[in-house]
């Protein structure tokens, strides 16, 4: 009876995700245009096989319930617990990595399980005595055993670590941070020319918290693009700006507080314990559209008193119950990642960051740059994740998260406001917001239609608040959509700046600087060194 009931549930489940996906194929179907790659043949291939499980499942239910049928003598045999455990796993995984909302990674493993599930009903359909007799083999017993065990051991494992994790937080003994403002490494080889982060952790050279001067003190802060993620110290754009403020005043300063992976929670944190020690002249928030407003897919999660992005695709199951929502997981993570360091640490090698290899010595003049040859599947796949930020309705996803930045804008606003020090929001672009050829690929990628998506939003959305809130903001998106035929301004098939993307980013800042550091309290005269 356990088993007819299951499986006609089974069917139902099935016949009703084929209809859900084959109709998703339809050219009249609304939901064709939002975020995520969908290939149209595996959709297709799914929902077929969806439907043929279904059948074969049906079937099934249907013979169980007769009780002459040899199908219904076999499940006699059969544990009622067996048989739940493994309907609850394949219904569980099916769930999890259902193919809508799309992502490749999701829909691989859709396919396995949903081949288990096809081969297992057709095999008890179609020949169920030979799926008896595997089924009572001391192979599948051995089977069954580590099932049981293995899933007793991850919920009571998972159970432990989050009642414990308060006690993990305070312990510190999963972190990776150094005892360093922002958590930086100091004295980190960071490019080929061996430049290294200065004692603070940061990429910068060394500064001092008293002001020795009465010349412009700038302070940057942001993520990779403000590190320079790709570039050298010195062609970043904060060194870049740094060094046309001194051809008027030698002896002005933009210090470099950025870290790679922060977002504008971070920025308001560090800013608050760090940043302000300068006694800054002007606060730099450099923000970047790609992955600032709308982090790629994900959602914050603190385990063990780190902090980790789960990925999120509006799948409740998948949300809340795939692997990377485990607490289990992240634990495992962290004790990988501060055991290898720490045994790079005893052999006396560099621990560059855990997870990144030691840049190569640069020892003559850099190659000439290789002709771009186009934009790779896999950078396509990358930057799929924020695409609700370009669409001209707004998502659940998007209105939340930027409420949370406004938000953070806004404590960050009322702090230096307070203070009496004079901010300025830069933003800075996403390479699929000025490249007109790559939004074409960008919403062919999506299987939307071009009307649907407004790639100037996040930058009008920002303006407005900044205009209502008296906040000067400089938008790169000008400079870069003027300039973007001329030469490339990102690394390729990375979503960062080049050389060229940071001269421009620093040109177009220090013309926009200029005038207002010219006119504070400190009467710098910048431009004319007078």
């Amino acid at each position: 009876m356990v088993a007819g009931i299951a499986c006609l549930i089974g069917a139902v489940f099935l016949l009703v995700s084929a209809v859900d996906i084959l109709t998703f194929l339809m050219p009249s179907s609304p939901r064709t245009g939002m975020p995520g790659t969908w290939d149209p043949v595996k959709l297709a291939w799914m929902g077929t096989l969806c439907a043929a499980a279904s059948l074969f499942h049906g079937m099934n239910a249907w013979r169980l319930f007769l009780p002459s049928s040899s199908q219904r003598a076999i499940a006699e045999r059969w544990s009622p617990l067996a048989i739940l455990l493994w309907w609850g796993a394949a219904v569980v995984g099916l769930l999890v990595n259902y193919p809508i909302p799309y992502f490749n990674h999701h829909v691989d493993k859709f396919f396995l399980i949903l081949g288990l599930v096809v081969g297992w009903g057709a095999w008890l359909c179609l020949h169920p005595a030979s799926l008896g007799m595997v089924l009572e083999s001391h192979a599948y017993s051995w089977v069954r055993v580590a099932m049981i065990n293995g899933l007793i051991f991850f919920v009571l494992a998972e159970i432990i670590l989050r009642l414990a994790d308060p006690v993990l937080a305070r312990s510190g003994l999963f972190s990776v941070s150094y005892d360093t403002p922002g958590g930086g490494i100091p004295h980190q080889v960071v490019d080929a020319t061996t430049m290294r982060t200065n004692s603070l952790g940061f990429r910068d050279r060394e500064r001092t918290l008293e002001r020795t001067s009465q010349s412009a003190r700038i302070v940057a802060i942001g993520d990779s693009f403000t590190w320079g993620s790709g570039v050298t110290y010195d062609e970043t754009f904060v060194s870049l700006v740094e060094r046309g403020l001194q051809a008027a005043d030698p002896r002005a300063e933009v210090i470099n507080l950025g870290l790679v992976g922060y977002q504008p929670e971070d920025y308001l944190s560090l800013l608050e314990s760090h940043g302000l020690a300068y006694q800054p002249d002007l606060v730099l928030i450099n923000f970047y559209i790609g992955n600032d407003l709308m982090p790629a897919q994900g959602s914050q999660l603190i385990v063990a008193g780190q902090r980790r992005r789960a990925h999120i695709n509006g799948n409740w199951f998948h949300d809340h119950l795939s692997w990377d929502h485990w607490y289990l997981a992240h634990d495992l993570e962290y004790a990988w990642i501060v055991g290898t360091a720490r045994m790079r640490q005893a052999r006396g090698q560099s621990d560059l960051g855990f997870m990144t290899p030691a840049p190569a010595i640069q020892t003559g003049a850099r190659e000439p740059p290789t002709p771009f040859s186009g934009w790779s599947p896999r950078y396509l796949r990358m930057i799929q994740g924020m695409g609700d930020q370009y669409l001209k309705y707004d998502t659940e996803a998007f209105l939340g998260r930027w409420n949370e930045t406004r938000a953070i804008l806004e404590k960050i606003d009322v702090l230096l406001h307070g203070l009496g020090v004079p901010w300025v929001l830069v933003l800075l672009p996403a390479e699929e917001q000025v490249d007109r050829e790559l939004q074409r690929l960008y919403v062919k990628m999506l299987g939307g239609a071009p009307e649907r998506y407004d790639f100037g939003k996040p930058q009008r959305l920002l303006e407005e608040w900044a205009v209502g809130r008296g906040v000067k903001v400089i938008d790169l998106t000008p400079a870069f959509l003027a300039n973007v035929s001329q030469a490339r301004l990102f690394i390729d098939n990375d979503i960062h700046l080049n050389r060229n993307g940071h001269a421009l980013a620093a040109s177009s800042i220090l013309r926009e600087l200029q005038p207002d550091l010219a006119k504070t309290s400190r009467s710098l005269r910048l431009r004319d060194g007078g």
